[in-house]
């Protein structure tokens, strides 16, 4: 097996010096690819060349195109240079993975040839599991709710129906609808012939068009449950867009995803395009006081 790592970089440099570092000593691992998606910290390309040697190359994209964008020119510039590779691993920098663990998930992708991506169950830096680490289908009624904190209030039970429960991550083998995109890997077969990552969202809703491209093929999902990686949750998200300008790339990426994958007709979208101005008069009574909190 042939397997290269894909890690986006945009402002974390230091995290990704950190975790490349460790993970350039595993074994199982062919080649690690360092896209640096046009930073904006200053020196962030070359502070990332020193960890260039065979088997990691630092490279910088034309411009910062999101998560998606950034993957996408990686895995491009390998095939560029007539490089193959059997799996990617898609990867955050601010994680922390075995060796142990990627072996697992490789193995028993090895056994079942149906699943298209695995990844270990997404724990934080307390060594708690992340509810978020794999869920359900963003259906129109989900994504409703999620729209303002209100709904989410209000309908908590509806939302947490859209989760995988504790029992279901009792199962060493999960097969679920989406995973988080935070270390995963993937076929590359598979990634080719879904017409890889799909550019057109700038962030959020990766996984979620993923997982549908994916439901078009009779491959599967899997979280497995046996193993695990850390979050560390940089936050580098938060450091780089204020609360408004998050909302307005969550709505944008969240009309695209509701219009190509779910197929909502007008009312539906009328009724996000409302949403997404009750949650900004949301926002200005909320951050006030998360700002009083954070004090």
């Amino acid at each position: 097996m042939k397997i290269a790592v894909i890690i986006v970089n945009y402002n974390d440099v230091d995290d990704t010096i950190k975790y490349v570092k460790k993970i350039t000593k595993y074994e199982i691992i062919s080649r690690i690819v360092i896209v640096d998606n046009n930073s904006t910290s200053k020196n962030a390309l070359e502070n990332l060349k020193v960890l260039e040697n065979e088997k990691v190359k630092v490279i910088q994209s034309d411009k910062n195109g999101g998560y998606n964008y950034g993957n996408n020119f990686g895995i491009k510039y390998l095939e560029s240079q007539n490089e193959k590779y059997d799996y990617f691993i898609i990867s955050n920098p601010d994680i922390e993975v075995s060796e142990k663990a990627i072996k697992h998930s490789l193995e028993e992708m090895e056994k079942d040839t149906k699943i298209a991506v695995i990844s270990p169950r997404m724990f934080n830096k307390d060594s708690k599991p992340i509810r978020r680490s794999s869920w359900k289908k963003r259906t129109f009624t989900l994504d409703v709710i999620h729209s303002t904190r209100l709904l989410e209030i209000i309908f908590y039970k509806i939302l947490r129906s859209g989760e995988y429960s504790e029992k279901d991550y009792e199962k060493e083998i999960l097969e679920v609808q989406n995973i988080s995109g935070a270390f995963f890997i993937i076929k590359s077969n598979i990634l080719k012939d879904i017409g890889y990552f799909d550019e057109n969202v700038f962030l959020f809703y990766e996984e979620d068009i993923l997982a549908e491209k994916l439901a078009k093929t009779n491959y599967k999902i899997i979280s497995l449950n046996s193993e695990k990686f850390i979050h560390y949750e940089s936050q580098t998200i938060g450091k780089t867009l204020n609360y408004y300008k998050k909302t307005r790339e969550l709505f944008k990426s969240k009309m695209y995803f509701q219009k190509e994958y779910n197929k909502i007709n007008f009312i539906q979208s009328f009724i996000f395009y409302f949403l997404y101005v009750f949650r900004n008069i949301e926002l200005i009574i909320e951050i006030p006081i998360r700002k009083l909190l954070n004090k």
